[in-house]
């Protein structure tokens, strides 16, 4: 790297977090094979990751870059971003989506389940290849520099001879967890529907009559469970090439139900055929376990060590890993099977006042058990603490956001804003999304009850003022998958639950001008944060106080007093200015700008 950040980046000024990442990287790229960056909200990681990139490939022009990211709307959000860049820089960039975002020409109803992506024999032999918009994108990723794919499509997609010579991950955090990605679920009604067969259903309810009993898990031995998955994959292999010898002659004669029974049949072939491939070096093991809420059995294949599918990946490359949480980066750097001497590490600060985005523990909070024989005092003691921060809720007519750490706890959580008279927006299993934006698009509800949204959600401004944490998120540990993720990696559990944490308290600080409080009720915290100090970053160690309740009144009250006088004063000031500078730009845009100090000197 040679480049200077300000001639990269395009933006008029570069912040301080920015500044001191960028040369951080450039000092140490020799001796480094992977950068481990925290970066909080509103430090400009994006552009800091498009600055790095364009140098690097103004300084290697036959580099390849890929840019991973874990949801579809993060790859809309990054392509916009690099567009701008490539245009600045002079080179090529592509997205790539699952395949399911594309549609097949030759399917009338429109449908985006296309035959292609199932049978590659019969794709060459399609008569609309040039008109398939998956093909195209396929083509113009292979040909592009920068390639903006998400986790699944990076796996599974082949991107032809050209590996990357440098990736970038955003939102790292979610590698913590990736193992929980790959596992794979077979249920009694997909032994009995789908592969149709006698033999392996017989097998299936005979452990599910002897080994399952009435119990919730039952552990599977490594050998019958890879020779059950084994004839499973046979009978897939059987019915897959029988749809795609009728498909090959004569496409009309298959209706989308088909398709889909095919799509369901590939698809748990390839997740089947990659998990089985070395399962002594993936630690896989084999479950069986009862679904209550579905009321279904089903048996659970897991890996718990992925560093086999990553180290794979990184080597001969450079890497970049990007969040706001990384939490513990050796423990990460460990996870993906790289070598943490061979890794950099930057924790930076946040910009943001951080008396205005406090994270309060309770002092009289206690800790909080869901154990049976303390479930009950738990909850009265949540009941009896979380009434005190509705009120003030109701009073200020603040919005507000709980984020349970269960469904059962987000009942008792609904119950008592609804006898505060709050309207609540909540959940059932499955349905955050819908919950979610009629919250934030439609503005309704006073309060979002949610045990699912710890991360990805912005409530920016007035659509959250306060976050009540009424118990930490820890994993149950009845589960066996749970008890042996523990047992490999003993500081699984508490960098999980602190890296949740972190991102939970981010929800409703988005902004320089924004506030939030996050209120947590549960006093696990105390010694979690002083046990795992390495998994805190330091925005947010500066940001943990320990107050009364009554304490904790007063500070949001006195937020509320200053948030409103300045809204007055501004209102003022708005009355006097005839046209509001730079208001055709972006909302976000035009903040960034006015808290940069730079909108001043364009004014005159």
């Amino acid at each position: 790297m040679k480049g200077k950040i300000s001639e990269l980046i395009i933006h008029p000024t570069v912040r301080p977090q920015q500044q001191r990442t960028f040369d951080t990287i450039q000092e140490k790229w020799s001796n480094y094979h992977s950068f481990f960056c925290s970066l909080p909200t509103g430090s400009g990681k994006t552009d800091l990751a498009a600055s790095i990139l364009s140098d690097y490939i103004n300084n290697n022009p036959m580099g390849k870059i890929d840019i991973l990211v874990p949801y579809r709307m993060h790859q809309d959000f990054w392509y916009g971003v690099i567009k701008e860049y490539s245009i600045k820089h002079k080179f090529s960039v592509a997205l790539l989506k699952g395949r399911g975002s594309y549609f097949c020409p030759i399917v009338k109803s429109g449908s985006n389940i296309s035959p292609c992506a199932f049978d590659p024999t019969y794709a060459q032999s399609c008569r609309s290849r040039q008109r398939c918009s998956l093909l195209r994108a396929r083509r113009k990723i292979r040909k592009s520099q920068v390639r903006i794919l998400n986790w699944w499509v990076f796996k599974y997609v082949d991107l032809g001879e050209e590996k990357a010579t440098f990736r970038i991950f955003d939102e790292a955090h979610n590698l913590l967890n990736l193992e929980s990605l790959l596992r794979v679920e077979i249920s009694v009604n997909f032994v009995q529907n789908i592969a149709k067969s006698p033999k392996l259903l017989k097998q299936f309810l005979d452990w599910e009559k002897n080994l399952l009993k009435n119990k919730k898990y039952a552990i599977l031995e490594k050998n019958i469970g890879l020779n059950f998955v084994q004839d499973l994959k046979s009978e897939l292999s059987k019915q897959e090439a029988s749809i795609a010898k009728t498909l090959n002659e004569d496409p009309q004669a298959i209706n989308l139900d088909i398709l889909r029974e095919m799509r369901r049949i590939i698809e748990m072939i390839a997740a089947l055929s990659d998990l089985i491939e070395n399962p002594d070096s993936s630690d896989l093991s084999f479950f069986f376990q009862r679904d209550t809420q579905k009321q279904d059995t089903k048996l659970v294949l897991q890996p718990f060590d992925i560093a086999y599918i990553f180290s794979k990946l990184f080597r001969g490359s450079k890497n970049l890993f990007l969040s706001a949480t990384i939490g513990d980066g050796e423990y990460l750097a460990k996870l993906l099977g790289l070598q943490s001497q061979y890794c950099g590490y930057i924790h930076e600060v946040s910009s943001f006042n951080n008396k205005k985005h406090p994270f309060i523990l309770l002092k009289e909070a206690e800790k909080l058990s869901t154990a049976r024989d303390r479930k009950e005092h738990a909850f009265n003691l949540i009941t009896k603490q979380s009434q005190f921060f509705l009120d003030i809720i109701k009073e200020y007519q603040l919005r507000g956001l709980i984020l349970a750490s269960s469904f059962e706890l987000a009942r008792l959580m609904e119950k008592l804003a609804e006898i505060k008279r709050l309207d609540v927006i909540t959940h059932t299993a499955g349905k955050s999304d819908e919950a979610i934006k009629r919250f934030i698009s439609g503005r309704k509800g006073d309060v979002l009850v949610t045990p699912s949204a710890w991360e990805g959600i912005s409530l920016d401004d007035d659509l959250a003022r306060i976050c009540i944490i009424p118990k930490l998120p820890f994993p149950m540990m009845g589960d066996p998958i749970i008890r042996k993720k523990s047992r490999k990696y003993p500081q699984f559990l508490e960098n999980s639950v602190l890296v949740l944490i972190q991102q939970a308290h981010g929800r409703i600080q988005r902004n320089d001008t924004d506030w939030g409080v996050t209120i947590c009720l549960d006093g696990n915290f105390r010694w979690l944060s002083k046990k795992r100090t390495k998994s805190l970053e330091p925005w947010f160690s500066d940001r943990i106080h320990e107050l009364s309740s009554f304490d904790a009144r007063s500070v949001i009250q006195e937020l509320v007093n200053t948030s409103r006088k300045s809204a007055i004063i501004s209102k003022s000031t708005e009355k006097k200015t005839l046209k509001r500078p730079f208001s055709r730009m972006k909302s976000e845009d035009r903040k960034w700008l006015e808290s940069s100090g730079l909108s001043d000197l364009l004014k005159k």
